[in-house]
């Protein structure tokens, strides 16, 4: 399993792919000229942008703060993982 700080040093294109193979597509979305897929990597929120053409990838990005899943909040239910407090 890869974290979403591993995964963010990853090369783009190794980014998109283990997002297709493995990610849980859940949303999309519409900004300006780019489609935006919501996926589920193992423990963590992906964003994949395409762009208009809807076949190439022009941005890549793992969501690693609450407020970059704030434009899907009106549009689905996301489970937003705990994290333990230190005993």
């Amino acid at each position: 399993m890869i974290s979403a700080e591993e995964f963010n040093t990853l090369p783009p294109r190794h980014q998109a792919a283990l997002v297709l193979e493995q990610g849980h597509y859940l949303h999309h979305r519409i900004r300006g000229w780019c489609k935006i897929d919501l996926y589920w990597l193992h423990d963590f929120y992906v964003e994949l942008w395409f762009l208009y053409d809807l076949k190439s990838i022009g941005l890549v990005r793992a969501l690693t703060n609450y407020t970059s899943l704030d434009p899907y909040a009106d549009t689905i239910k996301l489970r937003l993982p705990t994290h333990k407090e230190n005993e």
